[in-house]
């Protein structure tokens, strides 16, 4: 770890470029634009411009790597075109024939899987229309970016394979179009939503992956040394210890009829069919019923960030899948499962947890988050999950090299979905991770899977999608705002690659 420390700092240190300025480090060019925007953050004519994100300067600033990108309004849009744009030439002919190429390309690239994203569209369907409208070097922009996979396709464009290169070229062929201009486009990268742009600049810029994986692992390591003993039971043989793979919790509901408790899954879950059924009869009195005609149990808690007592449905774990070795084995939580869930719970709110209350919105006043009383993030994460995810936050927070402690956040982030209450059971599907897409959805069974595990295999993912990017520095600017009214000089742009916002087909502004 050393060694690679060293050899981060090497590759750190040297001379920088950015915006015709010229720094001593990436760190000086870094604390340059942080000031220029901390004052501009001070600017009220700025911060009242419409699409301004609701955030304080300290949250927006520590999001922040400007000039490249800002979770604002970008002041240097104007300069990155000046920079990097060529001048609009009224005798040169701009026009090109419309694309009729049909784009087929599938999910499973590492640099689209990377992070999630509601209405993402892969970067490789994007890249032909880029070849064809553009030349090498001209300026791409994407008004409602969403993950900034346009980015990622314009630099795709010159750091493409040979193979892909070759299979392009011969589609274009048979299409009777001539051979695609390869070579780099610049990409100015624009979404309403920080949690989207935070994901695009997580993708679109460069940083040392050798160093990023090392400090995953120590993160991961120093954690699970520390709180490892969460996710451990006993084996059936009352011997051999075994991992947590996931539990189930399930809720508990009462019988309209004899008005008996009855836990959801004990009932409902064929364990030899591995089916969910919808109708269930009650334990007590035999009447059939569904989940809908039933009613929720609650349980009151002191919510301690409130200061409050508040309602929640009761949950019990109902079954463990764990591994011993390299077996797999199921049980139903024992004595020792009890008694570690406990521990965890008498340990109290999880340090780094955010505590804000989910701000008002159609999913939380309609479905199953209004039903389950989830009002804020930290009800969104059971005990074990909380403290799992809030210390390896920490220890991400200590990194003191900006750009490497954004990409460890985009690494957790990546997970949060499924390490929370939304994660239903599937069982199935072999897959682990499985909530409900395009909305959020609490299950009646959910799955609390091993963080370690879900962080360990999630980082193989991403060193093999980062190794894939060539993300190059100065190639992409991100900015956080409006697409109505964007900072940029006219006839500026060469090309505008529109993938519009999709209105109410889903939750769009809810889930950011």
């Amino acid at each position: 770890m050393n060694d690679l420390l060293q050899s981060h700092a090497k590759r750190s240190s040297g001379s920088v470029e950015c915006l015709g300025l010229t720094f001593p480090s990436e760190e000086a060019r870094r604390e340059h634009f942080l000031t220029l925007l901390a004052e501009k953050l001070k600017d009220t004519t700025f911060r009242k411009q419409d699409g301004f994100p609701q955030g304080t300067d300290e949250a927006i600033l520590a999001m922040s790597d400007p000039p490249y990108y800002t979770a604002c309004p970008n002041p240097w849009l104007p300069d990155f075109v000046a920079q990097t744009g060529t001048p609009y030439d009224p005798a040169k002919d701009y026009r090109r024939e419309p694309m009729a190429i049909d784009v087929s390309i599938g999910k499973s690239d590492p640099v689209y899987k990377a992070h999630s994203y509601h209405t993402k569209v892969p970067h490789l369907a994007i890249v032909p229309s880029i070849l064809h409208f553009t030349e090498p070097g001209d300026i791409v922009l994407d008004g409602f970016a969403g993950s900034g996979m346009t980015g990622i396709a314009a630099q795709w464009c010159g750091v493409a394979s040979q193979t892909y290169r070759l299979q392009i070229e011969s589609e274009w062929k048979k299409a009777g179009f001539g051979s695609p201009k390869w070579g780099a486009r610049k990409a100015i990268i624009n979404e309403l939503s920080p949690a989207a742009t935070s994901i695009a600049a997580g993708l679109n810029f460069p940083f040392d992956v050798s160093y990023f994986e090392a400090r995953a692992k120590s993160m991961l390591t120093s954690v699970q040394k520390k709180l490892g003993w969460m996710f451990e039971t006993k084996h059936t043989d009352g011997k051999s210890t075994g991992r947590i793979d996931f539990t189930v919790w399930s809720e508990v509901f009462t019988c309209s009829n004899c008005a008996g408790e009855i836990i959801f899954f004990d009932e409902a879950f064929d364990p030899d069919s591995k089916t969910v059924s919808k109708e269930i009869d009650c334990p007590h009195c035999s009447a059939s019923a569904t989940k809908e005609n039933m009613d929720l149990v609650f349980e009151t808690f002191l919510d301690t960030p409130k200061g409050t007592t508040e309602r929640r449905p009761r949950r019990v774990p109902v079954l463990i899948k764990y591994a011993v070795g390299r077996r797999s084995f199921e049980k139903k939580p024992d004595s020792y499962d009890i008694d570690v869930i406990k521990r965890v719970e008498e340990l109290g709110l999880a340090e780094n947890l955010p505590t804000h209350t989910l701000p008002d919105c159609q999913m939380t006043r309609v479905g199953r988050m209004k039903t389950t009383n989830t009002t804020s993030i930290h009800h969104m994460y059971l005990p074990r999950e909380a403290h799992v995810l809030s210390a390896l936050w920490g220890e991400a927070q200590k990194e003191p090299d900006a750009r490497i402690r954004n990409a460890l956040k985009f690494w957790l982030d990546s997970h949060f979905t499924n390490m929370s209450i939304l994660n239903r059971y599937r069982p199935e599907v072999s897959f682990p991770y499985n909530p409900l897409t395009g909305v959020f959805y609490v299950p009646s069974q959910i799955a609390e899977a091993d963080p370690f595990k879900a962080y360990d295999n999630k980082l193989k993912r991403l060193i093999s999608a980062f190794s894939q990017n060539h993300a190059v520095a100065g190639s992409s600017i991100v900015s956080t705002g409006t697409a109505a009214k964007l900072n940029l000089p006219d006839s500026s742009i060469d090309y505008i690659f529109t993938d519009p916002p999709f209105g109410e087909n889903i939750y769009y502004a809810d889930l950011n």
